[in-house]
């Protein structure tokens, strides 16, 4: 959602563009699985952000672009492209993302924006307002308010996701919205529509939001799912569900990460999945211990095989947490 008020920006600082040069949002994602995003399709149908109206990553050819040499791509809320985009990283401009750099990108004119806060949304809500604030127009000052709402779970101290800047960039963008606008009132709708999964297979929902790194031969796929894991593990078939998906994703290990959020209490929970053995007892022995077991896992019981699942009494450690663990662990394992 953050990349539709950042069009805007770059459209309007184009000094360094040619007249002719158009700039273009493209999710990245393939088109197929903009229906899982459901917080996403429901945010922006809200403000009139039709699908039909929107580009993915399978609709846009950008070898052929970068081939022509007329390519310059920005990255939001990531710094890593995908192993098999590598040959887009000379094309990279800019970035800005509110993870910690892996790995530094070895050349980006336009410069890096990489700062730890709730969301990316408040980073592109400073980059608007440092640079050319009268683009904050009610739709796209919505459009950042709601998605820095549910990054950073109502601004909820105790999900340790909120920084002061996301505080402060929600306050800059609150006068531009109606005086009616109830802050609890979009966390719920966008929770609701993020939870709302009732139309969605169990593969499906392992699409929904995932992020793969990898190692060698070794694949590993970290999933959300919008509801605890125990939950997700009871669904009819579930165990057939991860071999298929493992097989067709060509993971080596599947690690599926669940959330509940009520009120303004929140639980977590893990899941680790394999049917190699070997990898899946390592992978857990590795989390369960990591930073002087910063993650505080509790094991409860999985009926399906290949699966460890655990209770996850740290409820700030997100994937952005987990994730580095996770390549950490390959990296060290040296497959």
């Amino acid at each position: 959602m953050e990349m539709f008020p950042l069009l805007r920006y770059l459209n309007a600082t184009r000094e360094t563009l040619d007249s002719t040069e158009v700039v273009l949002p493209v999710l990245n994602i393939p088109k197929r699985d903009y229906p899982l995003k459901t917080e996403v399709v429901f945010w922006l149908e809200k403000h009139n952000i039709l699908p039909e109206m929107l580009f993915f990553r399978d609709e846009v050819d950008l070898q052929h672009q970068r081939e022509t040499g007329e390519l310059q791509l920005t990255l939001v809320d990531h710094h890593q492209l995908a192993p098999s985009d590598s040959f887009l990283d000379a094309s990279v401009v800019f970035i800005l993302d509110h993870r910690k750099l892996e790995r530094h990108p070895q050349s980006v004119p336009g410069g890096i924006v990489v700062e730890m806060v709730g969301s990316c949304c408040t980073l592109v809500t400073e980059q608007v307002l440092a640079r050319n604030p009268a683009l904050l127009d009610s739709v796209t000052a919505s459009l950042l308010y709601g998605t820095i709402i549910l990054d950073t779970v109502n601004l909820n101290e105790a999900a340790k996701r909120v920084t002061p800047k996301d505080v402060d960039m929600i306050g800059r963008l609150q006068p531009l919205l109606s005086s009616s606008i109830n802050r609890s009132e979009i966390f719920q709708q966008l929770t609701n529509a993020k939870a709302n999964v009732s139309g969605l297979t169990s593969d499906q929902l392992l699409r929904k939001d995932v992020k793969v790194t990898s190692a060698g031969d070794l694949k590993v796929g970290v999933a959300s799912v919008p509801m605890m894991v125990k939950e997700y593990l009871q669904r009819p078939e579930v165990g057939e569900t991860l071999s298929e998906h493992c097989s067709s994703e060509d993971y080596s290990v599947l690690v599926i990460m669940g959330i509940s959020i009520t009120g303004e209490v929140v639980h977590r929970d893990i899941a680790i999945y394999s049917p190699q053995d070997h990898l899946r007892n390592q992978l857990v022995v590795y989390l369960r211990d990591a930073q002087g077991e910063v993650l505080q896992l509790l094991p409860f019981d999985s009926d399906i095989v290949g699966c460890s699942a655990f209770l996850q009494r740290n409820i700030a450690a997100s994937r952005k947490v987990v994730l580095p663990l996770i390549k950490e662990w390959l990296a060290k394992e040296n497959f």
